[in-house]
């Protein structure tokens, strides 16, 4: 355990050194900091880099609460609530910050602010007086530090500037291991008050999402500080948060997120935060498919203290949250919200959000033909995706970001390798020709199309290309492909799933499968979902399934993925690659692969553009 510091109980500016005989013991010591303070420059941190090298390398965290130096108009309009943090006024006079941050400071000094705002290790919050203060300035000056067990508090007229350390100013010290402790416990009490926003004279404001991002951009050259191993497992995740705030900024839009990066629990973050401040009193989430709607249900009983109630297969719930609604979360398939939706009531689309998930689902032309105008009355509208965007259908995105909002974050699958929240893997495309039926069934195809359209007869050019490319998805060619595979490799089928395009070309898979691995079955619908259980929890090892696990399903032991099936669109490719590349802690040093058939052509196709899009992204590293 780090020694305490040893530290005058009285500091001033004419006779102590406050970086050296305080702030560098404390900082080496301290595993947290809560600072209240008038005004802060990040001359400060200039002068204290060596302490908070040590502090940030023992994993430790600060949080700032200051006032924000804003022009007098906007200031008045803060305290009178008349705008709030996201307003652009606010925004645009803490972008001024920002830039003279970068012109004053020498390029160490930026870079270590912009790394310790981006690492979690120094977050601020602005305070604005109100009410019986309003008009005057958050002018106190106090601060926390805490070891393990110990704590040390200190009050004074020291800012946390330049010029503090020029004028004549002093600070009170109060450990608790010299009996004063009491000090101590009333300075967190009062600190934990003000951050939380429970102080009725004072208004709290986080760091804006934009601010934010303009302050990471400072990062010009590597970490000044080493994380520790905790700090580096927690910061993974900050994803989560930043999304949380890009939300909130807003009100509505979209989450692009990879799977497996935690959608499902920033969004019920997201629930937390809005019911625990009164902004709603409940919350609607929609999905296809009742696998996923039985894993939200589990996920809002453990994250939520919200009554559930369900619509979806055998669920028939809805009764009792239209009669009950307050505290409450309705889970419901988008076939019943398309049923139900009238019989919302204004008050409660005004006092709730509606989380769509999978919203490139939403986008279907029965769903914009029977939602049209009825998700934008929502309060809050959330929707949640890895792959938001609908391939060739204007009018379906169109939809989408009418009625829910635009892409307001985004954390792809390269970002969540690099990060070490998804595995690495490999990438090996089989090439295969198609055979001579398959060629006699295109040209069949081609035909039909042009006789049609010279007999003047509407046909899409769209639906000729799903039927060529149905085509390759189910060539027998691939299959002696897939069984020399097999006799090289047989480990590609340890906890493996196989996506197909259809049961009939599943059972011709079969016929070579069950040659290496008779621990195998189907699962094609709800009927089988017993399959899937059983392969969840590890009694079948490899899986044959078409669309069915394409989204939202978690089997974190999944390694390996082969794709029979592959649409040139990137939606479903993710959604499919995604299965395999969970951590599972069972198996720590997992790395997937995916197996992909490759059409060879002369003149390039989607298959080609396929490859060439996954090997580039199986070359990506974990830098964290």
């Amino acid at each position: 355990m780090t020694s305490l510091p040893n530290v005058p109980l009285t500091l001033n500016t004419s006779e102590n050194d406050l970086t050296l005989e305080f702030y560098d013991p404390c900082l080496k010591w301290a595993k947290k900091y809560d600072r209240g303070v008038g005004y802060f420059t990040s001359n400060w941190i200039r002068l204290n880099a060596h302490g908070l090298s040590h502090f940030a390398t023992n994993g430790g965290t600060a949080r700032w609460l200051t006032s924000p130096i804003l022009e007098g108009e906007d200031m008045e309009a803060l305290s009178k609530g008349l705008m709030g943090p996201e307003d652009v006024d606010l925004v645009a006079s803490l972008k001024k910050e920002v830039k003279l941050l970068q012109s004053y400071l020498e390029e160490e000094t930026r870079n270590a602010i912009g790394w310790l705002v981006y690492d979690g290790i120094l977050e601020f919050r602005f305070a604005i007086p109100t009410n019986s203060l309003e008009g005057g300035d958050f002018h106190d000056k106090f601060g926390i530090f805490y070891g393990d067990e110990e704590k040390l508090s200190f009050n004074g007229s020291v800012n946390d500037s330049k010029k503090g350390g020029r004028n004549y100013e002093s600070i009170k010290v109060f450990p608790t291991w010299k009996g004063l402790g009491d000090f101590v416990d009333d300075d967190i009490k009062r600190f934990e008050r003000i951050w939380n926003n429970k102080d009725e004279n004072l208004k709290i404001f986080d760091l804006p999402s934009a601010i934010r991002k303009d302050i990471f951009s400072l990062r010009t050259l590597e970490r000044p500080y080493q994380l520790s191993e905790e700090k580096k497992s927690e910061n993974k995740w900050r994803h989560q948060d930043e999304a949380i705030k890009s939300f909130l900024d807003v009100g509505n839009g979209i989450l692009e997120m990879a799977t497996g990066t935690g959608k499902t629990r920033t969004s019920l973050n997201i629930v937390n935060i809005l019911h625990n401040n009164k902004s709603i009193k409940s919350a609607i989430i929609t999905v296809d498919g009742s696998d996923l709607l039985e894993q939200w249900s589990k996920e809002v009983g453990i994250w939520t203290n919200l009554t559930i109630y369900k619509q979806f297969s055998r669920y028939k719930e809805i009764a009792g949250f239209l009669l009950n609604p307050e505290n409450a979360v309705l889970i419901i398939s988008r076939e019943f919200l398309v049923k139900y939706i009238h019989n919302f009531t204004k008050q409660l689309l005004n006092n709730s959000i509606i989380i769509c998930d999978e919203v490139h689902g939403l986008g279907s032309p029965m769903l914009v033909k029977n939602l049209s105008t009825k998700i934008r009355p929502f309060k809050y509208r959330l929707g949640l995706s890895a792959t938001p965007e609908r391939a060739y259908d204007e009018n379906g995105n169109n939809f989408i970001e009418g009625e829910i909002g635009e892409k307001i974050f985004e954390f792809g699958l390269e970002d969540a390798i690099k990060r070490g929240i998804l595995c690495e893997f490999d990438y090996i495309p089989l090439e295969f020709q198609l055979t001579q039926e398959d060629r006699k069934k295109v040209k069949t195809l081609i035909a039909t199309h042009n006789a049609k359209k010279q007999s003047g007869e509407y046909v899409a050019d769209e639906t000729l290309f799903r039927d060529i490319a149905r085509v390759k998805k189910v060539s027998k060619a691939k299959l002696p492909t897939f069984y020399s595979l097999l006799n090289s490799n047989r480990n590609i089928l340890d906890r493996s799933i196989i996506f197909v395009e259809t049961k009939e070309f599943g059972e011709e898979v079969q016929k070579i499968l069950i040659r290496f691995e008779p621990n195998y079955h189907t699962y094609y619908g709800e009927d089988d979902r017993q399959n899937l259980l059983r392969f969840s929890n590890g009694e079948l090892n490899c899986l044959i399934t078409s669309k069915r696990i394409s989204e939202g399903i978690d089997i974190s032991s999944v390694n390996n993925i082969i794709l029979f099936s592959a649409d040139k669109a990137k939606i479903q490719t993710i959604q499919r690659i995604g299965r395999s590349l969970r951590l599972d802690s069972n198996n720590p040093d997992k790395r997937a692969a995916v197996v992909d058939f490759i059409q060879v052509s002369e003149n390039g196709n989607s298959d080609q553009e396929r490859k060439t899009w996954l090997y580039e992204i199986s070359k990506i590293k974990r830098e964290e």
